[in-house]
């Protein structure tokens, strides 16, 4: 009497290939029409990037274009 549970869409999705992070974000902005977020998705990456720099031996360099 016992039958063994057919997998459902979660145990599906977790025997799948895992996709990267980037190309997931591409994947959403796609779907949903979402084009206008590319350009605040990269002004963060650039605020990100120049924090980084800002604490490594190219903040001289930084520091002169401002």
């Amino acid at each position: 009497m016992s039958e063994t549970p057919s997998p459902n869409r979660f145990e599906e999705a977790s025997r799948q290939k895992q996709e990267s992070l980037i190309r997931e974000i591409w994947g959403m902005l796609r779907d949903n029409r979402k084009y206008w977020m590319i350009p605040l998705i990269v002004v963060l990456l650039l605020f990100g990037l120049l924090i980084i720099l800002g604490s490594t031996g190219a903040a001289p360099f930084i520091y002169t274009l401002f």
